[in-house]
């Protein structure tokens, strides 16, 4: 006799971006067994850059934050062991970074979103790029 399967339970995605200046790249989709809790929608705009889950019609579903940004900076590390890993500016911002977002059986795709600092309406958040969700 065999077991019934469980119901799948909330379902992740790994995403890889790359980016120059404003210019970003999705270069992985990687399904991940975690869940990702907490990342439901603010109910006031967080300032910073981040990943938005949103359905066929555009209408989101979760928010995640890049931790580190669309940065212009990057980590040195040191030569010899024991001294500190120091940041330095670059000419322009590039870099690559990784967020992992919650999906459901609506999501479509994923949009990057830099949201400015300061008291500003939603018209100010600017949409940088969209990516299509693999397996939809």
């Amino acid at each position: 006799m065999s077991q019934p399967t469980p119901p799948p339970g909330p379902r992740s995605v790994r995403l890889v971006f790359t980016y120059e200046d404003d210019q970003v790249r999705l270069v992985l989709q990687q399904p991940v067994d975690l869940a990702v809790t907490g990342f439901d929608l603010p109910r006031e705009a967080t300032p910073g850059d981040h990943v938005e889950v949103r359905d066929a019609e555009g209408n989101a579903l979760s928010r995640v934050p890049i931790r580190v940004g669309l940065s212009a900076s990057a980590e040195v590390f040191p030569e010899h062991p024991g001294e500190p890993i120091t940041r330095t500016d670059l000419p322009r911002a590039q870099g690559a970074f990784t967020v992992v977002v919650p999906v459901d059986e609506v999501a479509d795709h994923v949009t990057v979103l830099r949201v400015p600092a300061g008291d500003v309406g939603v018209q100010s958040v600017t949409e940088l790029a969209s990516f299509p969700l693999e397996g939809r």
